[in-house]
């Protein structure tokens, strides 16, 4: 039976000044989420709508007048409440809570057709919703499965990557088949690429202690254990000196525990997990692999309910560590739309297989120093952890890489993130908007891209303007980030049936931007229809511009000069080899671009 639960609530059914209020309750089950009853009272109102939902920090009776005294206008009544995000159940909100607020802002006026704007915004906002509303579905999913120790066994962790709720760890169920790789970790939090960096690091000075509690370690665990329970004794001891850290078991409120988790208390009273350590007395006991019973609880630890308000405020970057046996792997962590986990170290062997190889311990031991100082970083991170900025039809935080600003003739321009470009958790593009401007950009991050071939069709006004390609550095692996001006439009994928030909003027006009790309040897590596735009005419524009002379170019990772080192990437998507007839790794060539032209 539904539980049912009775919620009081103040309404206004106009935008004005006092608000006219209405006060009653509805009933609705507490396992539905914050968005579902906005649509409830939306329908019990007004078909038109939009809504606000909150807690009062100070819950009072809100009867006609005391509401328009207490709340005169919107933004006092945003200064004494509290949001309620639509990601959260009934039940979380507004447990023990009598009053809730709700605002439904109506124009009494006969409303005009749709401008692209309101489009824009309408789009926007189903994007921002849906995403808020999948993320609660995924962290109720994550809380309904099995636990830890049993999801790892690879049987079950075969079922789980192939079900609407998988790890993003690259393994995939090869029957469901399924998209398991992720943006790389490092543009979620800084401190992932402060591992990478202080690994590679030659001036890297690791203490006496750390380099002797690590030779103890490797001496540990080079003893075969039959029983897991005294591997996890002494390792416990030893890493938690050589980490700095108190690891220790938690009990989440299901009941489940991961082995070692090193705690941090936060600014709202809540404990977050800067490291998470699974430990197996050898590798392949229980039928599980500890790196991935590590990221299944990492999942369970930050999807629990208790964990509400550090879900609210971050993505929940953790470093994940599996040790079996003699051999550890070091792993990060994020939750965004799903469980992002990935291998920062490959498994690395400890066992005392060599006298006179002191190197062992110095390699090791610097690993295990440049975790430390890492998880040091994210400790720091979760004890001033501060409440974001939530901008309204703006993607929440959590979703969004850490980066928000970028360099233009010399200066610093910050961003803010609006929505993904493309609705899968791998996205590593972005609708942003500038600060300074208020004007639209894109975000994107690549490995390579073909700056030139962009500039040049940008100033044929074949392509969008290119703000800034530049590489984020070291503690970013050399990732590239891409900024470029956005364009009203669609693209070639979205605006024409993709089981038909395109109209001929539209291949005319995508033919004659490859002349003038031609005319700079340069060639467009994936020449698709999702990489293809027309774009808007301007408002501003007397004459109407030809549907051709529209066209802009819109990605250009695969481009560049013919006959230069140019290649296709290894992992080649169906698509594209199809398409083109190209294999991974082979130069792209204009034969592989006129193949595309003509199945486009």
């Amino acid at each position: 039976m539904a539980n049912k639960q009775k919620l009081f609530y103040v309404a206004t059914l106009k935008q004005s000044k006092p608000f006219d209020f209405v006060r009653s309750s509805i009933e609705i089950d507490s396992n539905l989420l914050v968005i579902d009853l906005e649509a409830a009272l939306a329908a019990k109102y007004a078909e038109s709508h939009d809504t606000f939902a909150a807690n009062l920090n100070h819950p009072m009776s809100l009867n006609q007048d005391i509401a328009n005294e207490e709340l005169p206008d919107l933004k006092t009544l945003l200064e004494k409440a509290t949001c309620a995000t639509a990601e959260d159940l009934i039940g979380e909100a507004f447990e023990e809570r009598r009053t809730l607020v709700v605002l439904l802002h109506h124009d009494t006026l006969t409303a005009p057709a749709a401008s692209v704007e309101d489009r824009d915004a309408s789009e926007v906002n189903d994007v921002v919703g849906q995403l808020r509303q999948d993320f609660s579905k995924y962290v109720k999913g994550v809380m309904g499965g099995k636990t830890p120790s049993v999801a790892a066994k690879s049987s079950n962790y075969n079922e789980i990557q192939g079900s609407d709720v998988p790890l993003l760890d690259g393994r995939f169920n090869g029957r469901a088949g399924g998209q398991t790789a992720a943006p790389p970790i490092e543009i979620y939090h800084p401190a992932f690429g402060a591992y990478s960096k202080r690994c590679k690091d030659p001036e890297l000075e690791v203490p006496n202690d750390v380099l002797c509690h690590t030779a103890s370690l490797l001496r540990s665990v080079s003893k075969i254990s039959v029983q897991e329970a005294p591997r996890d004794s002494e390792t416990r001891v030893i890493l938690a000196k050589i980490l700095g850290v108190s690891c220790e078991h938690v009990m989440n409120l299901n009941q489940t525990l991961s082995d070692l988790t090193s705690v941090q208390h936060t600014l709202q009273s809540i404990n977050a997990a800067p490291v998470l350590v699974e430990v197996k007395g050898e590798l392949g006991v229980d039928g599980s692999d500890p790196s991935v019973q590590a990221s299944f609880s990492y999942a369970r630890f930050y999807c629990n309910r208790e964990r509400t308000a550090v879900r609210k405020r971050s993505c929940c970057p953790a470093f994940l560590v599996g040790l079996a046996g003699p051999w550890l792997v070091i792993m990060g962590a994020v939750l965004t739309s799903r469980v992002i986990v990935q291998r920062l170290s490959p498994y690395e062997w400890l066992g005392c297989s060599r006298v006179l190889d002191d190197d062992q311990v110095l390699q090791v031991a610097r690993r295990l120093y440049a975790l430390r100082l890492s998880i040091a970083d994210l400790k720091e991170y979760y004890q001033n952890l501060p409440s974001p900025v939530v901008q309204p039809n703006h993607i929440h935080p959590r979703f969004c890489p850490c980066i928000n600003s970028f360099s233009l003739d010399g200066k610093d321009v910050p961003f803010v993130y609006v929505q993904p470009l493309e609705r899968d958790p791998s996205s590593v593009i972005f609708k942003a908007v500038r600060c300074d401007t208020q004007s639209p950009i894109v975000i994107k991050f690549a490995r390579r891209y073909g700056e030139a071939a962009h500039k040049w069709m940008a100033d044929k006004r074949l392509a969008p303007k290119l703000l800034t390609c530049k590489s984020l550095g070291e503690n970013y692996n050399g990732l590239l980030l891409v900024v470029m001006e956005f364009v009203e439009g669609q693209t070639l994928h979205d605006a024409y049936d993709s089981t038909k030909p395109l109209p001929e003027y539209v291949r005319y006009g995508v033919r004659k931007a490859l002349d003038v790309l031609a005319q700079g040897d340069f060639v467009f590596g994936d020449l698709r229809r999702p990489n293809v735009m027309l774009e808007n005419e301007n408002e501003g524009e007397e004459l109407e511009v030809p549907l051709e002379k529209r066209v802009r170019f819109i990605d250009f990772d695969w481009a560049g000069r013919e006959g230069s080192d140019l290649r296709y990437p290894f992992h080649l998507a169906s698509v594209v080899r199809k398409a083109s007839g190209a294999s991974e790794n082979d130069p792209i060539t204009r034969a592989h671009q006129d193949k595309m032209f003509e199945k486009l």
